[in-house]
């Protein structure tokens, strides 16, 4: 709980201590480790395609990485070291034994809470430059968050879906649902404010598959009738009160207009990704099978627009805004199908099981990856990564009290010689 929670909140502080997320990911392996060694054993042995699956991908980074480069590359070390907790943290869960429930939830609560503090300093922020901020969003810009507008848009809907599971699933003490369904309802209205396309499509997406899991799996069709026309209130009113909101929506609409205008691209979100996308497709036509690495990717796009869009300023050169993009253009098709495979094998797991919570932290991700390069910045791979993991623990059966006090009452006669 303490190595997980300086993890999830670090995500919130990298900006001040970097390295605190790393501490988090260390501290877990080398509690795994410790767990391992003291009692002889590998906790999750079963499971260890679902959980050792993700490996692959740091497989991938180092041997297309080596084979276009060395070791002496400062850029390979760097992303070497980005993508380290796609080796460490597969292997804390899997050495690591079964989780309390309690402790899962108090997790997911670390999140919401911080989430929550993040929230009121940027809504601060806001107030305090109403004006200014209001006309950036007309700009393809956004009011400054910690982290970036784009990774805190994710852990909100992370944190909202976590919540709202938690809640009708009456896992928590009753003044702890009240407490989560407030948390919840507040971080759904910032979403909106907050106003990041992505963030609010995943948001919604991510709640749909919510909403039918409640009524086709569980029956629970007036719970799921009831947010449906909660969310629709709440999404009716943000768009009358939020200014943040109705500002982003003229921008995307002005914003597609212009995408058949190239020079648009240095000034537009959306046209400039657009634009990623095709210079990134000329790159892959020219390396389908094993693509260009990672590490000669930037250079090789700065040609392609070059060549392609000499309109484009280079400051405002993109890489891909998509992950399944950004590893086909990088590693070709061998390298895209083996990260499908490690990424999303451990989903047949949850599927099976009906672990709803881990089916959304996976929709989540994979539609943050279809705006984004999800996976390449350090925020980006540990929300990519360890919320997935943590939805996906397996949870003891009976906590320790509960175990010994099985233990300490009294049990059936035994019969016979």
């Amino acid at each position: 709980m303490l190595w997980s929670s300086l993890l999830i909140i670090g995500l919130f502080v990298t900006d001040y201590i970097r390295s605190l997320p790393s501490v988090g990911v260390a501290g877990l392996f080398l509690t795994g480790i410790g767990y391992s060694l003291n009692c002889k054993c590998i906790a999750q042995r079963a499971r260890w395609p679902y959980v050792l699956s993700f490996g692959l991908i740091y497989v991938l980074h180092a041997a297309t990485g080596l084979w276009h480069t060395s070791l002496s590359d400062a850029a390979l070390r760097q992303d070497l070291v980005l993508q380290l907790p796609f080796l460490l943290l597969p292997v804390a869960f899997l050495l690591l034994p079964d989780w309390l429930a309690l402790h899962k939830h108090f997790l997911w609560l670390v999140l919401i809470g911080s989430c929550l503090i993040a929230a009121v300093i940027s809504t601060t922020n806001y107030l305090k430059n109403y004006d200014y901020i209001n006309q950036i969003y007309l700009e393809s810009k956004v009011m400054p968050t910690h982290p970036d507008h784009i990774r805190f848009s994710l852990l909100i809907t992370i944190a909202a879906l976590s919540g709202t599971v938690m809640f009708f699933s009456e896992a928590i003490s009753k003044r702890l649902r009240v407490l989560t369904s407030v948390g919840v309802l507040l971080l759904f209205l910032f979403q909106h404010l907050l106003a990041v396309r992505s963030g609010l499509v995943t948001l919604y997406a991510a709640g749909a598959i919510w909403l039918v899991w409640q009524g086709w799996q569980l029956k629970q069709w007036k719970a799921m009738l009831l947010s449906l026309v909660l969310a629709g209130t709440l999404f009716g009113a943000c768009m009358l009160v939020f200014p943040t909101l109705q500002n982003k929506i003229i921008n995307t609409q002005a914003d597609t207009e212009k995408i058949n205008s190239v020079e648009a691209a240095n000034n537009y979100s959306v046209t400039g990704r657009v634009y990623s996308y095709r210079a990134a497709w000329a790159i892959i036509h020219q390396h389908p099978l094993a693509g260009v690495s990672k590490i000669k990717l930037a250079d090789t796009m700065a040609e392609q627009y070059k060549y392609m869009f000499p309109e484009i300023g280079s400051e405002h050169y993109l890489l891909p805004h998509n992950q399944f993009i950004f590893n086909l253009a990088a590693y070709g098709i061998v390298g895209l199908v083996v990260f499908l495979v490690g990424f999303y094998y451990p989903i047949w797991e949850s599927l099976g099981t009906g672990n709803i919570l881990q089916v959304l932290m996976y929709a989540i991700i994979t539609i943050s990856f279809l705006v984004e390069y999800t996976l390449e910045s350090q925020v980006g791979v540990l929300i990519g990564l360890f919320f997935i993991l943590l939805a996906g623990a397996p949870v003891a059966a009976k906590s320790p009290g509960a175990a010994l006090a099985h233990l300490a009452s009294p049990g059936p006669a035994i019969s016979g010689h």
